[in-house]
């Protein structure tokens, strides 16, 4: 193997080390004809590189902002995204319909919630700009998009009245969502390519970024902007070999609970332009059923019943979040596989069985534990036990003592027939690793410069979460930074001209 010396990474220059280090993934230099088609007629506005939530917004606010020709790159056959998996929560405040409410809130108690969320680790200048900027982005959606909210409702945390619901009209919010940004986009003459599958950045002299390569149904074809790339091809929690390389191991056991179209090209487009990385570590987990992608977390968050492994035995505090429930079903379980064992006094369970019998999804029911124990291949003796034990522990006030520590606030026998077996699989939701971008959008480099005409933003960006986010904070994040750096490529467009 080649080795390379410091000496040798300075001399070829970043872009070298990148194309040797790391074959298969490069960035175009300018041919003097790719100069010429970046400011001809020909060229767009504004590229953006995928048909997800973030995407969509980004190509709509360049159009409405003034951008003339704007094209959206997808590598499938239709909209994609995690967007479309999402129930379709928006976390915000100050927005009219917030207003017309009667909530009252702040922006500093916001940003402090989502700062608290993070361990104090997010970046807070994109914190702020989220902050300052989502009363806008709510209001943005339903006057412009057209899209309808629900009710307002409460956050798990902070109990504040924060939760801006999607109406699915049969279908997940996030679902909805996509379906009208996409009508939207279609309405302002935004150009659609299919199948067409960005994988390289295209530079001037100046490090400018000019336009893509990009692999399409009938072969490599070049594209040129005056304004602009946005990366809005989501994270890498569909890349196993990433997954493994960032995060670790036993990462890569989480059944993926969004896209299968997240493989990782915000970091394989990105990174031979000397683009600094955060937060590569980091994701966001969930509970799932991988065969037929239905949540289980209304079971999971009822405050009833305990959680066992496929033989039967606990191995985390119900209490948790679901979160930390998912990550330690794959960390501390063989199979990545669990059991929610309740009752029939688990004030969920109707409506929960009743989601699932519509989705086709198994769950298991029986008027004695030792019978859903056969049910569901446990040894009923060892189900029996563990429930028993709970029961016991719980009659005593020693739930804390067991092992591991079962910490409900108010917790609930499990006696009353009939008794059910909810399944589950730790999944992974997005990973929050990515190019750093500034309040701008813009990706940074890791000098702390901004790279000219390349922006990202959703999940493909890096920066604004870590541990953890506020539930309906990465549709959020969407809007947000999808608007500015749909603004910024207009912008950009027309100080070419």
């Amino acid at each position: 193997m080649t080795q390379l010396s410091r000496r040798t990474i300075l001399k070829a220059g970043m872009a070298g080390f990148a194309a040797s280090a790391f074959p298969g993934i490069a960035f175009a230099k300018a041919k003097k004809e790719d100069k010429k088609a970046a400011k001809s007629a020909a060229a767009y506005d504004a590229i953006v590189l995928g048909a997800g939530a973030a995407g969509l917004i980004a190509a709509i606010t360049a159009v409405d902002s003034g951008a003339k020709r704007v094209a959206i790159l997808e590598q499938m056959d239709r909209p994609n995204g995690n967007a479309i998996y999402a129930l379709g929560n928006i976390c915000g405040w100050g927005s009219k319909r917030q207003i017309r409410q009667g909530i009252k809130d702040t922006a500093e108690d916001f940003y402090k919630a989502m700062m608290v969320t993070s361990n104090w680790r997010a970046d807070p200048a994109l914190t702020r700009t989220y902050t300052n900027d989502i009363p806008s982005g709510l209001d943005w959606l339903e006057e412009n998009i057209g899209i309808e909210f629900g009710k307002v409702k409460k956050a798990p945390y902070p109990r504040e009245w924060r939760i801006n619901p999607i109406l699915g009209k049969g279908i997940t919010g996030g679902s909805q969502m996509v379906q009208m940004l996409v009508a939207a986009a279609k309405k302002r003459g935004v150009v659609f390519l299919w199948q067409h599958r960005a994988d390289k950045l295209i530079t001037d002299d100046h490090e400018r970024v000019i336009g893509v390569e990009a692999v399409a149904p009938d072969g490599r074809k070049k594209f040129f902007t005056k304004g602009g790339v946005t990366i809005a091809t989501g994270g890498f929690s569909a890349n196993p070999e990433m997954v493994d390389k960032y995060i670790g191991g036993w990462a890569s056991r989480l059944a993926i609970r969004g896209s299968l179209s997240t493989t990782g090209a915000n970091i394989s487009l990105a990174l031979p332009l000397n683009a600094k990385f955060v937060n590569m570590d980091q994701f966001h987990a969930g509970p799932i059923i991988a065969e037929t992608h239905v949540n289980p977390n209304e079971v999971l968050n009822s405050g009833y019943g305990i959680i066992v492994d496929l033989r039967g035995k606990r191995f985390v505090d119900e209490v948790n979040t679901y979160v930390i429930k998912a990550k330690a079903c794959a960390q501390n379980t063989i199979e990545n596989k669990a059991w929610a064992i309740v009752d029939a006094d688990c004030k969920v369970i109707g409506n929960m069985t009743h989601r699932f019998e519509l989705l086709n999804t198994k769950y298991y029911k029986a008027d004695s534990i030792e019978a859903l124990a056969k049910d569901i291949n446990i040894d009923p003796a060892v189900l029996k036990k563990d429930v028993d034990d709970y029961n016991n522990a719980l009659k005593n006030g020693t739930l804390k003592q067991m092992n591991p520590p079962c910490s409900y606030r108010q917790p609930h026998p499990i006696a009353k027939a009939p008794f059910f077996a909810i399944p589950y699989e730790g999944g992974m939701t997005a990973t929050f690793g990515g190019p750093l971008i500034n309040t701008k959008a813009e990706v940074q480099t890791l000098e702390g410069h901004s790279i000219p005409g390349l922006y990202a933003a959703g999940n493909a960006a890096g920066g604004l979460f870590f541990r953890d986010y506020i539930g309906g904070a990465q549709l959020g994040g969407a809007t947000v930074f999808g608007r500015i750096a749909g603004r910024e490529m207009a912008a950009r467009a027309k100080a070419a001209k």
